[in-house]
């Protein structure tokens, strides 16, 4: 086991270049996380001016905080029955169940929090599925390429969070101006226009977003459990005999 701890952004990427299961997972990650944020970032909007209830948005934060430890709690239980890409994509199936339900839900206040819990219900168990694999692309990358990079590949997480924020509250900002909802205006002064574009940014563009990281995860990322208990079985392997030609060399 040889660690390189040198960490930085050049040397991220470069990680990500020379370990396909990594880059493809964080591609997928990267679209998922960004289209998460950017919804989540445009809720309290969604809560102001088209429902025109922000002071039921305390609500939704509940919902969010109850259902997030629920989720995380049951866990470790649904991974120990599927595999950790069904989680994946099936969490994201429901959040754009979630989508869906939003644009039904309309004005009822009732409908929006349902579609509240059905849309972040599976967020935590999407969030640790990429982070066991990202985890297990370790291995994945010193089997690969002889070379154990633990630190750089478990930077790739934080750092596709960042850059997730980072680009999603330049969007947050275009969506609101263009809407029409910033300053002292009110949910009356919003035009059609202006609902259909934030309807485009706090929906529609995500829900994109979430299909092409689901088809991602599907199709390119094929580093599953059974795969990784492969891997770990070659290294160990491998190190043994690295370990029995060590002592001979010694001994001679």
């Amino acid at each position: 086991r040889q660690n390189t701890e040198r960490t930085g952004v050049i040397g991220i990427f470069k990680a990500l270049g020379k370990n396909d299961q990594l880059m493809w997972l964080a591609a997928s990650y990267f679209l998922f996380a960004l289209g998460y944020v950017v919804t989540n970032s445009l809720l309290a909007y969604y809560f102001t001016y088209v429902l025109g209830q922000s002071n039921k948005f305390t609500f939704a934060g509940w919902i969010m905080a109850i259902l997030g430890v629920i989720s995380v709690s049951l866990f470790p239980v649904i991974v120990a029955k599927v595999h950790r890409k069904a989680i994946y994509v099936g969490g994201i199936c429901m959040l754009l169940v979630g989508y869906v339900l939003f644009l039904f839900a309309g004005h009822s206040l009732l409908g929006v929090l349902v579609s509240v819990a059905v849309f972040f219900f599976p967020y935590p168990m999407i969030f640790l599925a990429a982070l066991m694999t990202i985890t297990d692309s370790v291995e994945y990358g010193q089997w690969k390429n002889g070379t154990r990079n633990e630190s750089v590949t478990l930077s790739v997480r934080p750092l596709i969070d960042k850059l997730a924020g980072a680009f999603s509250t330049g969007i947050v900002v275009i969506a609101a101006v263009h809407a029409g909802m910033t300053g002292n205006a009110k949910p009356s002064d919003i035009t059609s226009h202006g609902m259909f574009i934030f309807h485009s940014f706090i929906f529609y563009m995500p829900m994109i977003l979430l299909v092409v990281a689901a088809l991602i995860y599907q199709f390119k990322v094929t580093l599953s459990e059974k795969k990784h208990a492969e891997i770990v079985k070659k290294l160990e392997s491998k190190l043994e005999t690295e370990k029995v030609e060590e002592k001979a060399d010694s001994a001679n």
